[in-house]
């Protein structure tokens, strides 16, 4: 027994999480980030401390009889005072995780504030916060939101949110991207590949112009990249320098930030296994191609061909068709995940859909005839779910 908490207590990370977990009761992912590791390195020192810590009945990590008589020891050696018994601890937080939707509503926030507790939000595709609520005691009562899709608040209460929120992939109204994450976890119960969590402090490793020639390729493993409509120019900060390489026509990104703007794109590629990508911009071509992550984007298309590939991941766009004659095509191919696409047609430009479904969800409006141009759509689903709506752009 002394052996095993003595090789317990041989390791700083160790020791912390021992003296964290004297306090309260905590989740997987609120010890990550209370420790500052990532996930693998947290499972390896859980398995090390062994018979000191163990999951209750709710799934929190807590200490074992032979965890406390580790922290006394601990605190022994350290000098420090023994913590308070267990009925004198503060009031556990109310945790909130792992749900398709959560809403925030006044009854919610009395209680806690009742009880003298914080809530904290985790690991949810779409948060909601009633708009009667009192801002006051929004803030003080909501301690976090984190590993979150999209929260949607109104611009009244947005002020009272934004600084609970950590790796959040859009705070605001949610649209399309909301209702594509509500349709993806329902489906597939996908929520993995949102996680954005980034632990080493991100530093400005690019600043500048970029060329690009009309054909731009965006990678994206992980992190948050938006690119909008503007002079040709990249701010990216990264964990790590060698998370982010630019090129001729090509920017590729890791755990990083990036707010990119480019102008004059006749043809725009992503290819997205991680992360977030927000796009607003313009294109004759496009093609999409995701095995995990999200994308959102607004896009408006001069005709000519799109292309959205998801064998896994998110994609929610709105297409903007400007006038135009003869046939445009669109092509949506999906093994998994979830592409939805809400098309905005010009007067006078009708919808050919054809669907081929071995598996999964496919949902399409009816064709619709057009006296100038078409849009050719062709839906390839072997799982996932693909949603595909219409309305007339009159802009």
């Amino acid at each position: 027994m002394a052996e095993e908490i003595f090789d317990a207590l041989s390791h700083p990370v160790r020791r912390r999480a021992i003296k964290l977990l004297a306090r309260r009761p905590m989740t997987f992912s609120e010890l990550m980030d209370e420790l500052g590791v990532d996930s693998p390195t947290l499972a390896f020192h859980l398995k090390k401390l062994g018979g000191l810590v163990e999951k209750n009945e709710r799934g929190f990590y807590d200490l074992t009889e032979l965890g406390r008589k580790a922290l006394r020891v601990l605190e022994e050696v350290e000098g420090a005072a023994l913590p308070a018994p267990p009925e004198e601890r503060r009031v556990e937080d109310i945790l909130i995780s792992d749900r398709l939707s959560f809403k925030i509503d006044r009854a919610l926030l009395e209680f806690a504030k009742k009880r003298g507790a914080k809530i904290r939000i985790r690991d949810v595709a779409i948060v909601e916060v009633a708009d009667d609520v009192d801002p006051d005691l929004l803030y003080d009562v909501v301690e976090s939101i984190a590993d979150v899709g999209v929260v949607k608040v109104s611009d009244r209460l947005r002020p009272y949110v934004e600084p609970k929120t950590r790796d959040v992939l859009s705070v605001g109204g949610g649209g399309l991207l909301a209702s594509a994450l509500r349709l993806g976890a329902e489906a597939l119960s996908y929520l993995a590949p949102l996680r954005l969590r980034t632990k080493k402090k991100m530093q400005e490793v690019y600043r500048g112009e970029f060329k690009h020639g009309g054909t731009l390729l965006v990678e994206v493993a992980g992190g948050k990249v938006r690119l909008s409509r503007g002079p040709n120019y990249v701010v990216a900060k990264c964990e790590d320098p060698g998370e982010f390489e630019i090129g001729d026509g090509k920017i590729s990104v890791g755990a990083c930030e990036v707010e990119a703007t480019a102008d004059g794109l006749s043809t725009l590629e992503l290819d997205v296994s991680g992360g977030y990508v927000q796009v607003k911009n313009s294109a004759s071509q496009f093609k999409a191609s995701l095995s995990g992550g999200a994308v959102d984007a607004d896009l408006e298309l001069e005709g000519g061909r799109a292309e959205v590939g998801v064998s896994g991941g998110v994609f929610a766009g709105v297409l903007k068709y400007k006038p135009f004659e003869g046939a445009a095509e669109l092509r949506i191919n999906v093994t998994g995940g979830v592409a939805e696409a809400a098309l905005r047609l010009p007067p006078g430009v009708g919808l050919e859909p054809a669907v081929n479904a071995a598996a999964g969800i496919v949902k399409t409006p009816p064709p619709k005839a057009g006296e100038r141009g078409v849009v050719k759509a062709a839906v390839e689903a072997a799982g996932g779910v693909v949603q595909i709506t219409v309305k007339e752009n009159t802009a």
